[in-house]
């Protein structure tokens, strides 16, 4: 059966049944990097090929998936910018360029992007911040050391930065979330990463001006959290949801208007990784000692000339 066929099946099957299960949302892409309209599922062990493709890569096999199209040889997009949430399979993001099912949805990192970008522009200021929140897991290299050194990345600091002035709990309708309840309290610290980071790039818009391109990578668990503590159904996780679809949002525009419209921003939503059966599945607020945790966890590079 020839690929446009194949193409046209599912082109059929996503009107008859929409997007259904975990998704891949692009939020922005320049106008170079052109993802295609249909329902093409793409695995989730190759959306570090897919983000490498789309920063102008080269990778060891061919992404043969029909929704990125080849893009321009002489534009490279100034960042890329990809969010994990995990808990939810799909988040209304009405405000997105395309999106697509994901398939075998196995946890993945961006270390080998990270690493190009380093080998390639070992003699630039890149930069690349990859952060999990939840489980004070901090990559940075290049410009980030300096950029985000203020930035509250652990739980017990981001705790400290809702107490502050400016913080999302000033500013966000929370309804039925409880400034008390452990859960909650979680996935609004998420949230305010995301401000916070949309804030300092704000700020430091010299960013984009780099021959660098720049690299972002978040993994967000607090909505796993709300629906454990919750359930799905509750008013906690359909509150929850509203929320971080806002947030994502303004962080995709923010993103973007920082890097003059040269940046690609993705959502990865997963309701549960399918793990290796060695991966303890358990919650992360059941955790006692967050402190060694990160002692072990922490890592970050020195600032390269």
């Amino acid at each position: 059966m020839s690929r446009s066929i194949i193409s046209t099946i599912f082109a059929l099957l996503s009107v008859l049944t929409g997007v259904l299960g975990d998704s891949l949302t692009i939020l922005r892409s320049p106008q170079y990097v052109s993802f295609r309209d249909g329902q093409w599922p793409i695995s989730g062990e190759k959306i570090p090929d897919l983000v490498a493709l789309t920063m102008g890569f080269s990778v060891r096999e061919d992404l043969d998936w029909p929704g990125l199209s080849a893009g321009s040889l002489f534009q490279r997009p100034r960042a890329n910018a990809l969010i994990v949430v995990r808990g939810v399979d799909s988040i209304d993001l009405p405000l997105n360029v395309s999106s697509y099912p994901l398939e075998n949805p196995v946890p993945f990192t961006l270390d080998s992007v990270a690493n190009t970008v380093h080998t390639l522009f070992a003699d630039s200021t890149p930069v690349v911040l990859q952060l999990a929140p939840s489980e004070e897991r901090l990559y940075m290299m290049g410009m980030a050391n300096t950029v985000f050194e203020d930035l509250a990345v652990t739980l017990q600091q981001i705790r400290g930065r809702l107490s502050q002035d400016g913080s999302v709990l000033t500013s966000l309708p929370l309804i039925s979330l409880s400034r008390s309840n452990e859960a909650d309290l979680l996935f609004l610290s998420e949230v305010q990463v995301l401000y916070d980071i949309s804030a300092l790039l704000q700020k430091h818009k010299h960013l984009a001006k780099d021959p660098a391109p720049d690299l972002y990578s978040l993994e967000l668990a607090g909505l796993e959290e709300i629906a454990r503590r919750y359930g799905t159904d509750s008013p906690q996780f359909l509150d929850a949801t509203r929320i971080l679809a806002s947030a994502l949002q303004k962080f995709a525009d923010d993103v973007s208007n920082v890097y003059g419209n040269n940046a690609v921003v993705e959502v990865v939503t997963v309701k549960t990784f399918e793990a290796p059966l060695t991966r303890k599945s358990r919650s992360i607020l059941e955790s006692k000692q967050i402190g060694m945790r990160r002692k072990n966890r922490f890592r970050t590079t020195a600032v390269r000339s």
